[in-house]
């Protein structure tokens, strides 16, 4: 009976939605430039929610009592961001992050040419 119950208990608790947003990377020429691109966000939940789609702390778009959702939206970054999928007591359900990668690395290139000559 105790074997039972709580088999129970764990069958009921709510799986995490599914989160997607596309792209993942976003490529700018060096690094420390802002990136400017559209995301592709989807999500699908087993109970309708009110939801809402953060970057970092800053609320992007919300869904009200759906269990799917799916949006386009225009963002900056600088740097890696973290998005997430809360609700509305601000419990964080699923999040991704999205990184900024740089064609030209100035960390790890050396200069071909220096910026003095005598001649």
């Amino acid at each position: 009976m105790f074997l039972w119950s709580a088999c129970s208990v764990q069958a009921s608790a709510e799986p995490p939605p599914l989160f997607e947003i596309k792209p993942l990377v976003c490529m700018v020429k060096t690094q420390g430039q802002t990136c400017q691109m559209t995301i592709r966000v989807n999500w699908h939940h087993s109970v309708p929610e009110n939801l809402c789609l953060y970057q970092a702390n800053k609320q992007l778009h919300c869904w009200e009592s759906s269990n799917q959702g799916t949006a386009k939206l225009a963002v900056k970054l600088a740097q890696n961001m973290e998005f997430s999928l809360r609700d509305k007591k601000q419990h964080t359900l699923a999040k991704k992050t999205v990184k900024v990668n740089a064609v030209v690395s100035t960390k790890y290139r050396r200069k071909l040419k220096t910026d003095w000559s005598l001649f």
